[in-house]
This record gives structure tokens, sequence and C-alpha cells, in this order.
């Protein structure tokens, strides 16, 4: 009896230190979402984590007083508290392994030599310039082609809402103001999510005869673990150099957002 005593409170303690990460991983998501603007369906997803993960702690007093009153079977509720402990540690330990994965990338040095295309993958920009993060990605592919001058590069990414320019064509600018000659640049401006990226990455790899060619994938970090997956789905055959996001505020929702992505795919199937 005592023994189950001890078990149930380490349980209890468990849930609880993973509910309260949990939601600050949900609640930082959200507040990175709604610091852009956009659509409601995408402020849909945090949202809908944020109220699963705290709704029932606060909801949880209310909801014994009614199984006290015998408005709510014991079952029911002895259910719910399993499944609601079973999810939070589930997404704990699974979180903590994807950051366990995120470093491989950071420190990568893939082959750079002879005939290779650099693919740098898109993200928000602010009027001609590039964000911060994206900024982080193209320094990264800047070293990478003033290591191999004869590398080419394709920079790809659409308007998205509340942009000026395309990230393909701010990323385009940024690259020959730091010295790239243009000749070496391609751009696509109709990706509108990594998959998209990938697929205008084979078109224009076709278009251009590079077939062949040593291919490196370059995005932050956070982002790599799903490209390599996108990659093995669409068959490009790559290595990854994933830039570091060096500002701890921008770092983690985004990963935050780069988990919640992997559900929304699984769930929608939204790799094909």
């Amino acid at each position: 009896m005592k023994k189950r005593k001890v078990i149930g409170a380490a349980l209890r303690v468990l849930i609880t230190v993973c509910a309260a990460f949990s939601a600050v991983c949900f609640v930082s998501y959200l507040l990175s979402v709604l610091s852009h603007a956009g659509t409601f369906f995408s402020y849909a997803l945090p949202i809908a984590a944020c109220a699963v993960v705290i709704l029932p702690p606060v909801l949880e007093n209310t909801l014994s007083a009614r199984l006290q009153q015998k408005c709510l079977p014991r079952k029911l509720f002895r259910a719910g508290q399993i499944l609601y402990g079973t999810a939070v540690v589930f997404f704990t330990v699974t979180f903590c392994f994807m950051l366990g994965a995120l470093h491989s990338y950071e420190n990568s040095s893939p082959e750079n030599v002879g005939d290779t295309v650099i693919c740098v993958y898109g993200c928000r920009v602010k009027g001609e310039n590039p964000s911060e993060m994206l900024r982080e990605r193209l320094d990264a592919a800047l070293t990478l082609l003033d290591e191999n001058p004869s590398a080419v590069c394709i920079v790809s990414g659409a308007l998205d809402e509340g942009e000026t320019y395309t990230e393909g064509q701010v990323m385009a600018w940024y690259l020959a103001e730091h010295g790239i000659d243009e000749e070496r640049i391609l751009i696509d401006e109709t990706a509108e999510s990594t998959k998209g990226n990938i697929r205008a990455y084979l078109a224009l790899i076709g278009e251009h005869d590079l077939d062949g060619y040593n291919i490196i994938s370059v995005s932050s970090s956070f982002h790599m673990p799903r490209i390599e997956f996108l990659c093995g789905k669409y068959g490009l055959d790559c290595t990854f150099v994933g830039a570091p996001t060096e500002r701890f505020s921008l770092w983690f929702p985004s990963v935050v957002r780069e988990y919640m992505a992997y559900v929304k795919m699984i769930l929608l199937n939204s790799y094909v």
C-alpha cells in the first residue's frame, strides 16, 4: 500500500512538471505566432495546444465537485486524467529527444568542393531586408559559397502575408550585396512551405542541368530534422547544414513550432 502511494505521488510530480513545461512551450509558441499578422487558422493550432494543456488543471476542482455530486462518471474522470497525463509526458519526452537531435546539424561539415548546389530555405523578410533568422541562414550559406567559388545557390520563398517583396528576391539581394555573383544565384519565388521549397529545388536543378551535383540544404538548425524527413519523401538527396539561432527568444518558440508542424504533417498527411 505504501509502495503504491509512493508511486502515485511520483507520477503526480512527474505529470505536474511535464504539464508546466508543456504550458511554457505552447504559450511561448502562441505569443510568437500572435506577434505576426496572420489568419485565424495560423492561430488555431497554438491556441488549441494551450487549451489542451492549461484547461484540464484549471477545471479539475470543478470536475471533482461534479464527480462528488455524481454528475460525472468516475471512470470518465479517471480516463481523462490518464489521457492528460500521458499526453503531457509524451510531449515532454519527445520534445527533449528533438532538442538533443538538433546539435548534430549545427556541427555538420558537409563535402563542399566542385559541382555543388546550396539550397537556402526562406523565412520572413522585412521590406527589402531579411529577418534576423533568415540572415543567419544566409550567412551560413555565404560561408559555404566563399569556400567553394564554383558552387551555385538556390534561394526559395514566396510573398508572405504582410511582405512587400518575395523571400526569394530579398535573399538574392542579400547574397549579391555580400559579394556573390548574381550568375551563381537561382531564385524561386513560388514556394510557400518547406515542401514547396523542396519541389522548387528539384525543378530548378532539372531545369538548369544540375543533376548529379552535390546538394547542400541550409536552414536554421531547428528546421533541419523536418527538412531531412521531407527530402527523403521527395527524393532530394542532400547533406544538411543547420544555422544556429543566436537569440533564445526566437529559437525556443521556433523549436516548439517545428514540433507542432510535425504533428500537423502527420495528422493531415500534408507531406504529399
